[in-house]
């Protein structure tokens, strides 16, 4: 057999097996249930309820998930071992309201998310967003909180 016909084997069983990977987290629409705030700069977090949702697309080890707040999608991956997942999201550009009433325009936001699965339809988390602006220190911000992520209020058995 040729090196070629081996790679292209290879390389169309990985793609194949990719797609099959046994994950029990549930596509679709999660609320995120803020637990913990372990830092919030300029009361973020009391701004974003409401828009703390993340719609869940899995493929394989690859998650994406759109995150009501800025719009933004974040992209990541399963890890190796087990059911933990991490993804990341930014936008550029963005005008935003920080402390109620001051008007800032953003550089950058930044969002990092780690999460671990604890059945099909509830994870468990750390959410940092972050607000960088060059010009505007009073507009730097960030907010770290730890959170429940669950599907249509449906959380695993034993949990409240």
């Amino acid at each position: 057999m040729s090196t070629l016909r081996r790679l292209c084997l290879t390389a169309l069983l990985a793609s194949t097996l990719a797609g099959c990977l046994p994950y029990s987290q549930n596509e679709g629409e999660y609320e995120l249930i803020p637990t913990e705030t372990l830092r919030d700069d300029c009361g973020l977090l009391e701004t974003f309820q409401g828009n703390l949702h993340l719609n869940l697309q899995i493929s394989g080890r690859v998650v994406r998930a759109d995150f009501g707040v800025q719009n933004m999608q974040l992209l990541g991956y399963f890890l190796e071992e087990g059911e933990g997942f991490t993804a990341d999201g930014s936008v550029a550009n963005v005008s935003t309201t920080v402390d109620g009433d001051n008007e800032c325009l953003l550089d950058q936001v930044q969002v990092h998310l780690d999460a671990t699965t604890r059945c099909a339809t509830e994870f468990s988390g750390q959410l940092r967003l972050a607000y960088d602006a060059n010009n505007n220190t009073a507009c730097t911000c960030e907010l770290w909180f730890r959170f429940d992520g669950v599907q249509g209020n449906t959380r695993c058995e034993g949990n409240p």
